[in-house]
Protein backbone atom coordinates (compact mmCIF):
# COMPACT_ATOMS: atom_id res chain seq x y z
CA UNK A 1 0.00 0.00 0.00
CA UNK A 2 1.22 3.11 -0.74
CA UNK A 3 2.64 5.54 1.89
CA UNK A 4 0.10 8.53 1.72
CA UNK A 5 -2.69 5.81 2.03
CA UNK A 6 -1.05 3.96 5.47
CA UNK A 7 -0.75 7.93 7.13
CA UNK A 8 -4.04 8.43 6.03
CA UNK A 9 -5.42 5.26 7.36
CA UNK A 10 -3.45 5.47 10.72
CA UNK A 11 -4.98 8.69 11.28
CA UNK A 12 -8.25 7.87 10.30
CA UNK A 13 -8.56 4.79 12.61
CA UNK A 14 -7.02 6.47 15.58
CA UNK A 15 -10.03 9.23 15.22
CA UNK A 16 -12.71 6.73 14.58
CA UNK A 17 -11.27 3.96 17.29
CA UNK A 18 -11.77 6.78 20.21
CA UNK A 19 -14.76 6.82 22.02
CA UNK A 20 -15.51 10.75 21.49
CA UNK A 21 -15.84 10.55 17.60
CA UNK A 22 -18.75 7.82 18.40
CA UNK A 23 -20.54 10.08 21.34
CA UNK A 24 -20.20 12.94 18.97
CA UNK A 25 -20.95 11.35 16.08
CA UNK A 26 -24.44 10.22 17.77
CA UNK A 27 -24.81 13.14 19.66
CA UNK A 28 -24.45 16.11 17.42
CA UNK A 29 -28.44 14.97 15.43
CA UNK A 30 -29.58 15.42 18.98
CA UNK A 31 -28.34 18.62 19.66
CA UNK A 32 -28.95 20.38 16.59
CA UNK A 33 -32.44 18.78 17.28
CA UNK A 34 -32.49 20.33 20.55
CA UNK A 35 -31.38 24.12 19.08
CA UNK A 36 -34.38 23.76 16.68
CA UNK A 37 -37.15 22.68 18.34
CA UNK A 38 -36.14 23.49 22.11
CA UNK A 39 -37.67 27.23 22.09
CA UNK A 40 -40.92 25.97 20.51
CA UNK A 41 -40.77 23.25 23.25
CA UNK A 42 -39.85 25.76 25.81
CA UNK A 43 -42.71 28.12 24.63
CA UNK A 44 -45.17 25.48 25.26
CA UNK A 45 -43.78 24.67 28.55
CA UNK A 46 -44.35 27.93 30.03
CA UNK A 47 -47.80 28.58 30.33
CA UNK A 48 -49.95 32.03 29.59
CA UNK A 49 -49.10 35.11 30.36
CA UNK A 50 -51.49 36.67 32.69
CA UNK A 51 -51.82 40.92 31.92
CA UNK A 52 -53.83 43.35 33.14
CA UNK A 53 -55.32 46.49 31.31
CA UNK A 54 -55.89 49.65 33.12
CA UNK A 55 -57.80 52.68 31.04
CA UNK A 56 -58.65 56.15 31.56
CA UNK A 57 -61.74 55.03 29.30
CA UNK A 58 -63.26 51.63 29.59
CA UNK A 59 -63.49 52.04 25.75
CA UNK A 60 -59.20 52.18 25.50
CA UNK A 61 -59.06 49.12 27.80
CA UNK A 62 -61.98 47.18 25.96
CA UNK A 63 -59.98 47.85 22.16
CA UNK A 64 -56.97 47.03 23.85
CA UNK A 65 -58.51 43.63 25.26
CA UNK A 66 -59.72 42.94 22.43
CA UNK A 67 -56.24 43.44 20.46
CA UNK A 68 -55.43 40.66 22.34
CA UNK A 69 -57.96 38.22 22.14
CA UNK A 70 -57.50 38.16 18.02
CA UNK A 71 -53.83 38.07 17.70
CA UNK A 72 -54.59 34.57 20.15
CA UNK A 73 -56.80 33.86 18.02
CA UNK A 74 -55.00 34.41 14.59
CA UNK A 75 -52.09 32.40 16.50
CA UNK A 76 -54.48 29.36 16.57
CA UNK A 77 -55.97 29.11 13.00
CA UNK A 78 -52.61 29.99 11.84
CA UNK A 79 -50.98 26.75 13.68
CA UNK A 80 -54.21 24.85 12.74
CA UNK A 81 -53.44 25.50 9.30
CA UNK A 82 -50.18 24.80 8.98
CA UNK A 83 -50.82 21.33 10.98
CA UNK A 84 -53.58 20.38 8.51
CA UNK A 85 -51.67 21.66 5.51
CA UNK A 86 -49.23 18.91 6.26
CA UNK A 87 -51.12 16.09 7.31
CA UNK A 88 -54.81 16.58 5.84
CA UNK A 89 -54.76 18.93 3.52
CA UNK A 90 -58.15 17.44 2.48
CA UNK A 91 -59.90 18.07 5.60
CA UNK A 92 -58.58 21.87 6.01
CA UNK A 93 -61.30 24.00 4.57
CA UNK A 94 -63.70 22.44 6.18
CA UNK A 95 -62.08 22.67 10.04
CA UNK A 96 -61.56 26.53 9.32
CA UNK A 97 -64.41 27.25 8.18
CA UNK A 98 -65.75 25.37 11.62
CA UNK A 99 -63.01 27.19 13.12
CA UNK A 100 -64.14 30.79 12.00
CA UNK A 101 -67.84 30.20 12.98
CA UNK A 102 -67.13 29.80 16.42
CA UNK A 103 -66.35 33.38 18.16
CA UNK A 104 -64.90 31.97 21.27
CA UNK A 105 -61.78 30.37 21.19
CA UNK A 106 -61.74 27.77 22.74
CA UNK A 107 -64.86 26.47 21.42
CA UNK A 108 -63.11 27.28 18.12
CA UNK A 109 -60.28 24.85 18.35
CA UNK A 110 -62.91 22.42 19.95
CA UNK A 111 -65.14 23.17 16.55
CA UNK A 112 -61.94 22.58 14.27
CA UNK A 113 -60.79 19.22 16.29
CA UNK A 114 -64.43 17.68 15.37
CA UNK A 115 -64.39 18.53 11.77
CA UNK A 116 -60.86 16.68 11.71
CA UNK A 117 -61.94 13.90 13.43
CA UNK A 118 -65.32 13.18 11.42
CA UNK A 119 -63.81 13.50 7.87
CA UNK A 120 -60.07 12.55 8.56
CA UNK A 121 -59.77 10.58 11.94
CA UNK A 122 -56.12 9.48 11.93
CA UNK A 123 -55.35 13.37 11.72
CA UNK A 124 -57.30 13.88 14.96
CA UNK A 125 -54.74 12.28 16.59
CA UNK A 126 -51.91 14.58 16.74
CA UNK A 127 -54.44 18.14 16.17
CA UNK A 128 -52.26 20.69 17.88
CA UNK A 129 -53.60 21.80 20.41
CA UNK A 130 -52.90 25.97 20.48
CA UNK A 131 -51.29 27.92 23.46
CA UNK A 132 -52.70 31.23 24.41
CA UNK A 133 -49.27 33.34 24.84
CA UNK A 134 -51.43 35.76 26.83
CA UNK A 135 -54.44 35.81 29.31
CA UNK A 136 -56.10 39.10 30.45
CA UNK A 137 -57.43 38.83 33.66
CA UNK A 138 -59.46 41.91 35.55
CA UNK A 139 -57.41 44.73 37.16
CA UNK A 140 -57.12 44.41 40.77
CA UNK A 141 -57.20 47.59 41.04
CA UNK A 142 -58.83 50.65 39.48
CA UNK A 143 -55.52 52.46 39.05
CA UNK A 144 -52.17 51.66 37.99
CA UNK A 145 -50.80 52.91 41.86
CA UNK A 146 -53.20 50.12 43.11
CA UNK A 147 -52.11 47.64 40.57
CA UNK A 148 -47.99 47.92 41.14
CA UNK A 149 -47.78 45.77 44.09
CA UNK A 150 -49.31 42.94 42.10
CA UNK A 151 -46.66 42.99 39.96
CA UNK A 152 -43.67 42.57 42.15
CA UNK A 153 -44.55 39.26 43.67
CA UNK A 154 -48.24 40.08 45.03
CA UNK A 155 -50.34 37.37 43.76
CA UNK A 156 -53.87 38.17 42.37
CA UNK A 157 -57.10 37.73 44.64
CA UNK A 158 -57.63 34.01 41.70
CA UNK A 159 -53.80 32.96 42.97
CA UNK A 160 -52.02 33.37 39.36
CA UNK A 161 -49.49 35.74 38.86
CA UNK A 162 -49.77 39.06 37.25
CA UNK A 163 -47.09 39.08 34.34
CA UNK A 164 -47.25 42.60 33.32
CA UNK A 165 -49.77 45.81 33.28
CA UNK A 166 -50.94 48.54 30.54
CA UNK A 167 -51.61 51.66 31.76
CA UNK A 168 -53.79 53.29 29.08
CA UNK A 169 -54.43 57.15 29.52
CA UNK A 170 -54.72 60.17 27.43
CA UNK A 171 -52.08 63.07 27.21
CA UNK A 172 -53.28 67.02 27.88
CA UNK A 173 -54.49 66.72 23.83
CA UNK A 174 -56.61 63.81 24.20
CA UNK A 175 -54.03 61.60 22.23
CA UNK A 176 -54.08 58.08 24.14
CA UNK A 177 -50.92 57.06 25.80
CA UNK A 178 -49.45 53.34 26.58
CA UNK A 179 -47.46 52.73 29.83
CA UNK A 180 -46.24 49.07 30.05
CA UNK A 181 -45.08 48.12 33.63
CA UNK A 182 -43.55 45.11 34.52
CA UNK A 183 -40.46 43.82 36.28
CA UNK A 184 -39.69 41.92 32.99
CA UNK A 185 -37.60 44.67 31.58
CA UNK A 186 -36.61 43.14 27.90
CA UNK A 187 -40.02 42.61 27.28
CA UNK A 188 -42.17 44.57 25.01
CA UNK A 189 -44.29 42.71 22.83
CA UNK A 190 -47.86 43.52 24.79
CA UNK A 191 -47.10 47.10 23.99
CA UNK A 192 -46.35 46.59 20.28
CA UNK A 193 -49.89 44.54 20.04
CA UNK A 194 -52.01 47.93 22.55
CA UNK A 195 -50.10 50.19 20.14
CA UNK A 196 -51.70 48.69 16.59
CA UNK A 197 -55.09 48.64 18.16
CA UNK A 198 -55.27 52.23 19.62
CA UNK A 199 -53.89 53.36 16.06
CA UNK A 200 -57.19 52.62 14.79
CA UNK A 201 -59.26 54.57 17.38
CA UNK A 202 -56.70 57.96 16.51
CA UNK A 203 -57.44 57.19 12.76
CA UNK A 204 -61.58 57.15 14.07
CA UNK A 205 -61.31 59.91 15.95
CA UNK A 206 -59.07 62.17 14.07
CA UNK A 207 -61.54 61.48 11.11
CA UNK A 208 -64.58 62.51 13.51
CA UNK A 209 -62.82 65.51 14.46
CA UNK A 210 -63.62 66.13 10.37
CA UNK A 211 -66.92 65.28 10.36
CA UNK A 212 -66.57 61.95 8.53
CA UNK A 213 -68.15 58.56 10.56
CA UNK A 214 -66.07 56.97 12.38
CA UNK A 215 -66.37 54.03 10.25
CA UNK A 216 -64.54 55.40 7.39
CA UNK A 217 -61.23 54.97 9.18
CA UNK A 218 -61.75 51.45 8.82
CA UNK A 219 -62.00 51.32 5.16
CA UNK A 220 -58.93 54.17 4.69
CA UNK A 221 -56.68 51.66 6.97
CA UNK A 222 -57.51 49.06 4.37
CA UNK A 223 -56.11 50.92 1.41
CA UNK A 224 -52.62 50.08 0.68
CA UNK A 225 -51.17 49.60 -2.36
CA UNK A 226 -50.33 45.88 -3.18
CA UNK A 227 -46.76 44.78 -4.10
CA UNK A 228 -44.73 42.31 -5.55
CA UNK A 229 -41.05 41.35 -6.86
CA UNK A 230 -40.87 39.74 -10.01
CA UNK A 231 -37.39 38.30 -11.21
CA UNK A 232 -36.91 38.68 -15.03
CA UNK A 233 -34.67 35.42 -15.33
CA UNK A 234 -38.01 33.41 -14.80
CA UNK A 235 -40.06 31.67 -17.79
CA UNK A 236 -43.07 34.58 -18.61
CA UNK A 237 -45.96 34.00 -16.82
CA UNK A 238 -44.35 32.88 -13.29
CA UNK A 239 -42.06 35.98 -12.62
CA UNK A 240 -43.71 36.97 -9.33
CA UNK A 241 -40.87 35.93 -6.30
CA UNK A 242 -41.62 34.20 -3.79
CA UNK A 243 -41.05 32.23 -0.73
CA UNK A 244 -39.55 29.49 -1.91
CA UNK A 245 -37.17 31.22 -4.33
CA UNK A 246 -35.83 33.42 -1.54
CA UNK A 247 -35.47 29.70 0.63
CA UNK A 248 -32.23 28.72 -1.18
CA UNK A 249 -30.54 32.27 -0.01
CA UNK A 250 -31.43 31.32 3.60
CA UNK A 251 -29.98 27.87 3.24
CA UNK A 252 -26.81 29.16 1.34
CA UNK A 253 -26.36 31.37 4.23
CA UNK A 254 -26.48 28.64 6.78
CA UNK A 255 -24.46 26.51 4.50
CA UNK A 256 -21.68 28.94 4.66
CA UNK A 257 -21.33 29.56 8.35
CA UNK A 258 -21.65 25.44 8.50
CA UNK A 259 -18.92 25.07 6.43
CA UNK A 260 -16.55 27.62 8.34
CA UNK A 261 -17.39 26.17 11.19
CA UNK A 262 -16.48 22.52 9.64
CA UNK A 263 -13.46 23.61 7.85
CA UNK A 264 -11.96 25.49 10.94
CA UNK A 265 -12.76 22.24 13.32
CA UNK A 266 -10.77 19.71 10.78
CA UNK A 267 -7.68 22.34 10.48
CA UNK A 268 -8.02 22.33 13.64
CA UNK A 269 -7.32 18.79 14.63
CA UNK A 270 -4.44 18.39 12.23
CA UNK A 271 -2.60 21.58 14.13
CA UNK A 272 -3.37 19.54 17.35
CA UNK A 273 -2.38 16.75 16.24
CA UNK A 274 0.83 17.00 14.83
CA UNK A 275 1.81 19.02 18.17
CA UNK A 276 0.84 16.03 19.69
CA UNK A 277 3.16 13.87 17.52
CA UNK A 278 6.20 16.25 17.63
CA UNK A 279 6.09 16.01 21.56
CA UNK A 280 5.63 12.43 21.70
CA UNK A 281 8.38 11.83 19.16
CA UNK A 282 6.25 10.11 17.11
CA UNK A 283 6.88 11.72 13.73
CA UNK A 284 10.45 10.51 14.21
CA UNK A 285 9.99 6.98 13.28
CA UNK A 286 6.95 7.81 10.62
CA UNK A 287 9.69 10.30 8.55
CA UNK A 288 12.17 7.46 8.71
CA UNK A 289 9.24 5.61 5.94
CA UNK A 290 7.54 8.76 4.07
CA UNK A 291 8.80 11.85 2.68
CA UNK A 292 7.30 15.25 4.68
CA UNK A 293 4.80 15.32 1.31
CA UNK A 294 3.14 12.12 1.85
CA UNK A 295 3.13 12.71 5.79
CA UNK A 296 1.13 15.89 4.74
CA UNK A 297 -1.32 14.35 2.33
CA UNK A 298 -1.58 11.59 4.31
CA UNK A 299 -2.93 13.24 7.55
CA UNK A 300 -4.87 15.53 4.66
CA UNK A 301 -6.78 12.45 3.84
CA UNK A 302 -7.26 11.08 7.00
CA UNK A 303 -8.92 13.86 8.64
CA UNK A 304 -11.11 14.18 5.38
CA UNK A 305 -12.16 10.58 5.24
CA UNK A 306 -13.30 11.41 8.99
CA UNK A 307 -14.99 14.15 8.19
CA UNK A 308 -16.91 11.97 5.48
CA UNK A 309 -17.91 9.50 7.19
CA UNK A 310 -19.29 12.20 9.81
CA UNK A 311 -21.20 14.04 6.49
CA UNK A 312 -22.34 10.18 5.32
CA UNK A 313 -24.06 9.86 8.59
CA UNK A 314 -25.50 13.55 9.44
CA UNK A 315 -25.99 13.92 5.81
CA UNK A 316 -28.36 11.14 5.65
CA UNK A 317 -30.08 11.95 8.44
CA UNK A 318 -30.74 15.29 7.34
CA UNK A 319 -31.34 14.68 4.13
CA UNK A 320 -34.19 12.02 5.21
CA UNK A 321 -35.59 14.85 7.67
CA UNK A 322 -35.45 17.39 4.76
CA UNK A 323 -37.07 15.13 2.82
CA UNK A 324 -39.92 14.45 4.91
CA UNK A 325 -40.16 18.18 5.67
CA UNK A 326 -40.42 19.36 2.18
CA UNK A 327 -43.17 16.90 1.50
CA UNK A 328 -45.10 17.81 4.35
CA UNK A 329 -44.88 21.32 4.47
CA UNK A 330 -44.45 21.75 0.71
CA UNK A 331 -46.84 24.83 0.43
CA UNK A 332 -45.14 26.64 3.58
CA UNK A 333 -42.14 28.75 4.01
CA UNK A 334 -40.21 25.75 6.21
CA UNK A 335 -41.29 23.23 3.62
CA UNK A 336 -39.65 25.78 1.40
CA UNK A 337 -36.66 25.90 2.81
CA UNK A 338 -36.11 22.27 3.47
CA UNK A 339 -36.52 21.91 -0.30
CA UNK A 340 -34.16 24.57 -0.88
CA UNK A 341 -31.44 22.71 1.35
CA UNK A 342 -31.89 19.43 -1.40
CA UNK A 343 -31.09 21.78 -4.10
CA UNK A 344 -28.20 19.62 -6.22
CA UNK A 345 -26.41 22.89 -7.03
CA UNK A 346 -26.19 23.99 -3.62
CA UNK A 347 -24.97 20.90 -2.62
CA UNK A 348 -22.32 20.81 -5.43
CA UNK A 349 -21.56 24.09 -4.15
CA UNK A 350 -21.04 22.82 -0.54
CA UNK A 351 -18.97 20.25 -1.82
CA UNK A 352 -16.29 22.12 -3.95
CA UNK A 353 -16.37 24.11 -1.03
CA UNK A 354 -15.20 21.69 1.13
CA UNK A 355 -12.60 19.96 0.00
CA UNK A 356 -11.26 23.09 -1.29
CA UNK A 357 -11.54 24.76 2.06
CA UNK A 358 -10.20 22.04 4.07
CA UNK A 359 -7.33 21.10 1.82
CA UNK A 360 -6.15 24.67 1.67
CA UNK A 361 -6.43 25.62 5.40
CA UNK A 362 -5.49 22.13 6.57
CA UNK A 363 -2.60 22.66 4.70
CA UNK A 364 -1.45 25.53 6.02
CA UNK A 365 -2.49 24.76 9.69
CA UNK A 366 -0.12 21.53 9.04
CA UNK A 367 2.63 23.99 7.97
CA UNK A 368 2.12 26.39 11.55
CA UNK A 369 1.76 23.05 13.43
CA UNK A 370 5.60 21.63 12.10
CA UNK A 371 6.96 24.97 13.59
CA UNK A 372 5.74 25.06 16.70
CA UNK A 373 6.27 22.77 19.93
CA UNK A 374 3.20 23.27 21.73
CA UNK A 375 0.06 24.93 21.42
CA UNK A 376 0.51 27.81 23.62
CA UNK A 377 3.54 28.95 20.57
CA UNK A 378 1.07 28.53 17.90
CA UNK A 379 -1.44 30.76 19.33
CA UNK A 380 1.62 34.05 18.32
CA UNK A 381 1.21 31.94 14.83
CA UNK A 382 -2.93 31.86 14.42
CA UNK A 383 -3.81 35.42 14.83
CA UNK A 384 -2.69 36.24 10.97
CA UNK A 385 -3.90 32.98 9.76
CA UNK A 386 -7.45 33.43 11.67
CA UNK A 387 -7.65 37.44 10.34
CA UNK A 388 -7.22 35.41 6.67
CA UNK A 389 -9.97 32.78 7.42
CA UNK A 390 -12.21 35.34 9.28
CA UNK A 391 -12.47 37.38 6.34
CA UNK A 392 -14.95 36.02 3.79
CA UNK A 393 -16.86 35.91 6.45
CA UNK A 394 -16.98 39.60 6.74
CA UNK A 395 -17.80 39.60 2.98
CA UNK A 396 -20.95 37.78 3.51
CA UNK A 397 -23.90 40.04 4.50
CA UNK A 398 -22.46 42.15 0.95
CA UNK A 399 -22.67 39.02 -1.12
CA UNK A 400 -26.09 38.67 0.64
CA UNK A 401 -27.27 41.72 -0.38
CA UNK A 402 -26.02 42.07 -3.72
CA UNK A 403 -24.20 38.72 -4.84
CA UNK A 404 -23.87 40.24 -8.39
CA UNK A 405 -21.36 43.02 -7.24
CA UNK A 406 -17.68 43.44 -8.85
CA UNK A 407 -16.39 43.57 -5.57
CA UNK A 408 -18.02 39.61 -4.85
CA UNK A 409 -17.96 38.47 -7.99
CA UNK A 410 -13.68 39.16 -8.38
CA UNK A 411 -13.77 38.26 -4.07
CA UNK A 412 -15.01 34.20 -5.50
CA UNK A 413 -12.43 34.03 -8.00
CA UNK A 414 -9.66 34.05 -5.24
CA UNK A 415 -8.94 30.76 -3.36
CA UNK A 416 -9.27 31.99 0.10
CA UNK A 417 -12.35 32.92 -0.44
CA UNK A 418 -13.84 31.02 -3.01
CA UNK A 419 -15.40 28.00 -1.05
CA UNK A 420 -17.47 30.34 1.00
CA UNK A 421 -18.49 33.07 -1.90
CA UNK A 422 -19.65 30.30 -3.97
CA UNK A 423 -21.72 29.43 -1.71
CA UNK A 424 -23.51 32.32 -1.68
CA UNK A 425 -23.78 33.34 -5.44
CA UNK A 426 -25.07 29.54 -6.04
CA UNK A 427 -28.83 30.78 -5.38
CA UNK A 428 -28.05 34.18 -7.61
CA UNK A 429 -27.77 32.27 -11.16
CA UNK A 430 -24.15 30.87 -10.60
CA UNK A 431 -23.73 28.65 -13.60
CA UNK A 432 -22.39 25.20 -13.44
CA UNK A 433 -18.95 26.03 -15.83
CA UNK A 434 -18.49 28.89 -13.22
CA UNK A 435 -18.40 26.41 -10.64
CA UNK A 436 -16.25 24.61 -12.55
CA UNK A 437 -13.73 27.09 -13.24
CA UNK A 438 -13.68 28.34 -9.41
CA UNK A 439 -12.85 24.30 -9.09
CA UNK A 440 -10.03 24.60 -10.90
CA UNK A 441 -8.12 27.68 -9.78
CA UNK A 442 -8.67 26.09 -6.10
CA UNK A 443 -7.11 22.92 -7.40
CA UNK A 444 -4.45 25.06 -8.59
CA UNK A 445 -3.89 26.93 -5.78
CA UNK A 446 -4.23 23.79 -3.33
CA UNK A 447 -1.45 22.14 -5.20
CA UNK A 448 0.48 25.18 -4.88
CA UNK A 449 -0.43 25.35 -1.18
CA UNK A 450 0.77 21.67 -0.42
CA UNK A 451 3.92 21.94 -2.30
CA UNK A 452 4.97 24.86 0.01
CA UNK A 453 3.03 23.54 2.92
CA UNK A 454 5.61 20.44 2.35
CA UNK A 455 8.24 22.47 2.32
CA UNK A 456 7.65 24.02 5.58
CA UNK A 457 7.17 20.86 6.92
CA UNK A 458 10.06 19.79 5.96
CA UNK A 459 11.71 22.80 7.60
CA UNK A 460 9.94 22.83 10.59
CA UNK A 461 10.02 18.83 11.25
CA UNK A 462 12.90 17.13 9.65
CA UNK A 463 15.46 19.86 10.18
CA UNK A 464 14.55 20.28 13.34
CA UNK A 465 14.98 16.51 14.07
CA UNK A 466 18.10 15.85 12.41
CA UNK A 467 19.36 19.13 14.91
CA UNK A 468 17.99 16.96 17.80
CA UNK A 469 19.94 14.06 16.69
CA UNK A 470 22.65 16.20 15.82
CA UNK A 471 22.81 18.00 19.73
CA UNK A 472 21.85 14.57 20.99
CA UNK A 473 24.77 12.60 19.62
CA UNK A 474 27.60 15.62 21.12
CA UNK A 475 25.92 15.15 24.45
CA UNK A 476 26.60 11.78 24.23
CA UNK A 477 29.95 12.13 22.73
CA UNK A 478 30.82 14.64 25.59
Amino acid sequence: MHPVFLVARRDYLAYVSAWGFWLSLLTAPLLMGAVIFAPLLLSRAEPPRVLAVVGERATDAALVRHAFETSARESAREEIEIYLRAAASGASPAALAAFDAESDLARAISAARDSVRASAPNAAAAFPTPMTRYLIANAPASDIEGVKPYLDGQDLPDGRTLYGALNIRRDAAGAPLIEYWSVNLQHDEPTVIARNALRLEMQREALAAQGLPPNEADKLSDLEPETAQFDPRQATGDTQVTSRQRAPFIASIVLAFVLWAVVFSAANMLLTSVIEEKSNKILDTLLTSVSPLQMLIGKLLGVAALSATLFAFWGALGGLGLSQAAAMMSESRMGDLAAAFLDPQLIAAFAVGFVAGYLMYGAVFLALGSLCESIQETQTLLGPVMFVLMMPMLLLGPAIDNPSAPLIVGASWIPTFTPFLILIRAPAGLSWGEIAGMGAVMGVSIIVILIIAARVFQAGVVNQLSATNLFGRKAKAE
